[in-house]
């Protein structure tokens, strides 16, 4: 599960940079829909790294309560 959100996790930054990058190289403000694109794609990379660290803790939780019986 860890390797799939790893995964995942870098083609959505992946796709956001490529977005800031091209935006930058524009030289012309982003429009609404580039902006929401970018926007989504935070919001879908903070999402995706809160599982991961939730999953973590979890593991690590499981390890500690199998290792006190």
């Amino acid at each position: 599960m860890q390797n799939e959100l790893g995964e995942l996790l870098s083609k959505l930054s992946d796709a956001q940079k490529e977005l800031i990058i091209s935006t930058a190289k524009s030289n012309a403000f982003p429009d609404n829909n580039t902006l929401r694109k970018i926007a989504t794609l935070a919001l879908n990379i903070s999402a995706v790294e809160g599982l991961i660290a939730d999953t973590q803790t979890r593991a690590k939780r499981a390890k500690m309560t199998k290792a006190n019986d």
